[in-house]
Formats: structure tokens, C-alpha cells, sequence
């Protein structure tokens, strides 16, 4: 019997000889304690981040904060006082730009926000899903409206101003008109031609936009520039928000031949078109008649028109009218002023 448990008790110490006892190599670290390290490893990234006011989070082995749940928005921290684990409202969350409405009507940069306030208003806030709050409190003004405006299509500029996309004709009308198409083409995601609150949200976070636009945001591209508040934007709406003119004249119009007779009135329209096209200028023999006082071309009209009340010999020629700001497309107007002469048949006798 007593070799028997000699046996066994020298059986026992080879087993400790070779697993019990810590290597070197090992680290002098127990197996059994390793997943328990790993779990306290996120609190001891930094123990300056852990303190604050009135409480120190738990970096003590083992600690009590080790096996508590606090909920969203709060988190476990050491009392200074007690020694105790209770929960607190975060300080901060981390940085993440992903805009919630919240129940309180409130706009929060991400959800962990949301939980944050509930926690330190001590009430219920839950996520709404609609964009009301997104406006709430706007201060974004026309200048700052223009100025953002401006700075989206600089941005846009630098993006696509390479050797192969530079602007070798310097025709600043098409150039604004494919940075916008590029622009509306990177907004709109899923390529289904409209863009909405969710793609405008992802480019702010992209490119890193929420605090650098002053007081306004690409959300009030929605405020403003949305015409028919169906809560997206076109590109025709985008040709609109950053003033992109598309004029067009027909090529059997670009000459126009007019006739009046003396003493009559006579109106020359202009035929060309296009959306949100500036006001028509009148010129003739290079003087902008639209500046001028005159007394038989004094009413221009709402849609572009040259009204002449009454027309005498004076006023035939040549005139050419255009869009402001885009001289190049032009109409010429050749007027003609007919006489209608009397014959007088006196008899004889």
C-alpha cells in the first residue's frame, strides 16, 4: 500500500514539474487568468480618461465595475467617496457624425448622444425617424447660405481639376455645369436620381463636413433649394441651388424679321429660353436701350419683350437681345417700318 501511494504522490509532482509550474516564456502568467484580463482591458486604455469629477473608474484588479451594466449612455464608475460601483451619465461620446432626431425634438449628432441626455435629463428620449429637428434653430443665413454654396463647388473643383479635366477653353458656364453633374452624381448614392436626408448625411460624414460649414449644413440645401418639398433633390434642383443656366435659342431663330407700319405699335420678343434665365437685355448699336428713358421704348414686360408704342422712321434697324450675364447667345432683330403713302387723284375741271 505504501508504494502504491509512493507512486501516486511521485506521479503528482512530475504533472506540477511540467504544467503547474510558469515558464519563462509564459510569462509567469495563470492560463485561467487570462480571459479575465481580457475583459478588463478596454477600462485600462488610460487611467487620465477614467477620472472625473467626483468618481474614478474601476482600475483595480478584479474591480466591482468588472461584472456591471449600466445601460446606454451611462457607465460604471468608482466612487471616491464609497469605494462603491455606481453608474454616471457620460461625459462624452466618441466622435461619430451620424444625425438622429430625438423624441424631445431635439437633434443629436449620433445615438450615443441621444442616450447621453436621456441619462442627463433624466427622462425617456427615444429616436424619431423624420427630419424636423434637423432645422430646428437654423442660423444659417443667405450670405452664409451663398458662402456654403460657393465652398461645396471649390471642393468639387479640386477634385476634378486634373490634366485630363482641366478648363482649356475657359468656358466657366459648361465647367459650373459639369462640377455640379459630378457633384449631384456623388451626393445621389444609389444612383436613383434624386438625393435625400440619408445621402446628404453620408457625404458630411465622407468628407468630414459638419463643423466646417458655419452655421449652415448640407441639410439646408433641403430647406431652401427642395421647390417641390417632396423632400429630395433633382438635378434640376441642384441646377437651380447653384444657379446653372441651360439658355437655348433655335437655329431658324436666331434671325428674326419684323415690319410695322409708321405711327403703330410693335413688340419683338425675344425667343430664348431656359430655366431661371436672367433678365433680357435690348441693345441697339451697342447701347443698352434697357437702361435708357425713353419715351416710345418704355416698357420691357415681364417676359422679356421690346415694346415700342409708337413707331416712326427712327426705329429701324438692327437689334439683338440677350440673356444677362450670358452675351453669347444672342438674337438679331432686323425691324422694318413701312409708310403707307396717299395718293390724291385731283380731277380736272
Amino acid at each position: 500500500m505504501f508504494k502504491c501511494w509512493s507512486a501516486v504522490l511521485v506521479l503528482g509532482l512530475m504533472f506540477l514539474e511540467s504544467e503547474g509550474r510558469p515558464t519563462k516564456e509564459a510569462g509567469y502568467g495563470l492560463k485561467s487568468y487570462q480571459p479575465l484580463i481580457r475583459l478588463r482591458h478596454k477600462q485600462e486604455k488610460s487611467q487620465d480618461s477614467s477620472r472625473i469629477k467626483g468618481f474614478l473608474i474601476q482600475d483595480g484588479p478584479l474591480g466591482s465595475c468588472e461584472n456591471k451594466y449600466c445601460g446606454l449612455g451611462r457607465h460604471c464608475v468608482i466612487s471616491r467617496e464609497t469605494g462603491q460601483a455606481e453608474c454616471a451619465c457620460m461625459d462624452l461620446c466618441k466622435p461619430h457624425y451620424k444625425p438622429v432626431c430625438g423624441s424631445d425634438g431635439e437633434f443629436y449628432e449620433n445615438h450615443c448622444e441621444v442616450h447621453r441626455a436621456a441619462c442627463l435629463k433624466k427622462q425617456k428620449i427615444t429616436i424619431v425617424h423624420n427630419e424636423d429637428c434637423f432645422f430646428k434653430g437654423d442660423n444659417c443665413k443667405a450670405t452664409e447660405y451663398s458662402k456654403m454654396k460657393s465652398m461645396l463647388l471649390d471642393l468639387q473643383n479640386q477634385k476634378y481639376i486634373t490634366q485630363e479635366n482641366d478648363n482649356p477653353n475657359g468656358d466657366d458656364i459648361s465647367w459650373k455645369k459639369l462640377l455640379v453633374d459630378q457633384m449631384f452624381k456623388y451626393f445621389d448614392a444609389d444612383s436613383n436620381g434624386l438625393v435625400d436626408i440619408n445621402e446628404l448625411t453620408q457625404v458630411i460624414k465622407q468628407e468630414d463636413l459638419g463643423q466646417d460649414l458655419s452655421d449652415c449644413t448640407l441639410y439646408d440645401l433641403l430647406k431652401y433649394d427642395d421647390f417641390n418639398s417632396d423632400k429630395h433633390l433633382a438635378l434640376e434642383e441642384f441646377y437651380r441651388t447653384f444657379q446653372v443656366i441651360q439658355l437655348s435659342l433655335p437655329e431658324d431663330q436666331k434671325l428674326s424679321i419684323t415690319a410695322a407700319t409708321v405711327g403703330q405699335s410693335a413688340v419683338l420678343s425675344c425667343a430664348i429660353q431656359g430655366a431661371l434665365r436672367p433678365p433680357i437685355i435690348w441693345k441697339r448699336n451697342n447701347i443698352i436701350l434697357n437702361n435708357l428713358d425713353l419715351e416710345d421704348i418704355n416698357d420691357f414686360g415681364d417676359d422679356g419683350s421690346l415694346y415700342i408704342t409708337k413707331v416712326t422712321t427712327t426705329h429701324m434697324g438692327n437689334y439683338t437681345c440677350y440673356a444677362d450675364g450670358y452675351e453669347q447667345v444672342f438674337q438679331t432683330h432686323i425691324f422694318q417700318a413701312k409708310m403707307i403713302i396717299l395718293l390724291l387723284n385731283i380731277g380736272s375741271g
